[in-house]
């Protein structure tokens, strides 16, 4: 294992091994890659683990980060409550510098090609209802948690999102190719702060929310389970913000009958505009770096067509 001061994460991978994997398997080898997955992926690594198990050799995956505290006391509390999320270890859950995490490494054997899509959405739908009714009403249980808010939104559409937009209005591939979308993106971006508003007071949605269910965090365990990973940008807020991203309305229906038949009423006509609204907020958030790749990146054009679509109000 390379690196200058590699101890801290010697020791927490044998941990991790030692409490989710075996008790009696001992780690005799680690290799690591660095990983670059964005801006907030801190000193993310991965760690092809050897273990001896009492004389039998065997092999895992394991990830660290340096995760800031909301992801490292989010995933401690998920993982108490039996959520679909991975199997993670820190010996910090108060300080507010990022300190070190080890996970999971979910999807590692997981073959993409050979998945029962169905059932797997199915799974997700009573996961992620699980994680909102565990959390369902508990601001004061979960006051460390961030919460969503006006001025997270306006600086979500105004800083994240605003100048990769306004860079694509003056590019002549994207007018060529979306040029119709402008006037529309232009006009929900106005008022969409403002839209939302009733969606964040919406306290009888109020629960812990990922808050960034794209794509690449939500993962496939040894092609059976659905789990969710990455709660680096988790909060307290209205569950409308994770469905849209995951669940079309007619699963987004199934998902309101599972809470519904554990208590948690959301009546359906005003379920249906709180989603539609919030899915038009998402897709101004989410279409942000597909602006920017879209031309060299056949994902990122498919992508972007969905979230143009969704903040144009046009994919439900």
């Amino acid at each position: 294992m390379s690196g200058t001061d590699t101890s801290g994460i010697v020791k927490i991978i044998e941990e991790t091994v030692k409490r989710y994997i075996s008790d009696t398997a001992d780690v005799i080898n680690v290799e690591s890659t660095p990983l670059s997955l964005g801006s907030q992926a801190v000193n993310l690594s991965r760690h092809s683990v050897i273990m001896d198990d009492q004389g039998v050799l065997e092999s895992c995956s394991l990830i660290t980060k340096m995760a800031k505290l909301t992801e490292r006391r989010t995933m401690h509390r998920l993982l108490h409550q039996s959520a679909n999320v991975p199997f993670s270890l820190t010996y910090d859950l108060e300080s507010e510098d990022r300190a070190l995490l080890c996970i999971q490494d979910v999807d590692y054997k997981t073959d993409y090609q050979n998945l029962e899509i169905e059932k797997l959405q199915h799974q997700e739908i009573q996961t992620l209802a699980f994680i909102h009714r565990a959390n369902h009403g508990l601001h004061s249980e979960l006051a460390w948690l961030p919460v969503v808010d006006r001025k997270h939104m306006e600086e979500v559409v105004e800083r994240r999102w605003r100048p990769f937009w306004e860079e694509a209005k003056r590019n002549e591939a994207f007018i060529g190719a979306y040029g119709s979308y402008i006037p529309e993106i232009d006009a929900a971006a106005r008022s969409i702060v403002d839209d939302m508003q009733p969606v964040v007071n919406e306290v009888s949605s109020h629960t812990l929310i990922h808050n960034d269910l794209n794509p690449g965090n939500v993962l496939v365990h040894s092609n059976q389970e659905v789990m969710f990973i990455d709660w680096e940008e988790a909060r307290y807020g209205p569950l409308f913000l994770d469905i849209p991203m995951r669940l079309n309305p007619e699963q987004a229906d199934e998902y309101r009958d599972v809470l519904g038949s554990h208590g948690i009423v959301l009546p359906a006509e005003r379920f249906r505009l709180m989603y539609a609204t919030a899915a038009r907020y998402l897709g101004i958030r989410y279409m942000t770096w597909c602006l920017g790749a879209w031309t060299r990146d056949a994902y990122a054009k498919n992508m972007l067509e969905r979230y143009l679509q969704m903040a144009a109000g046009t994919s439900l």
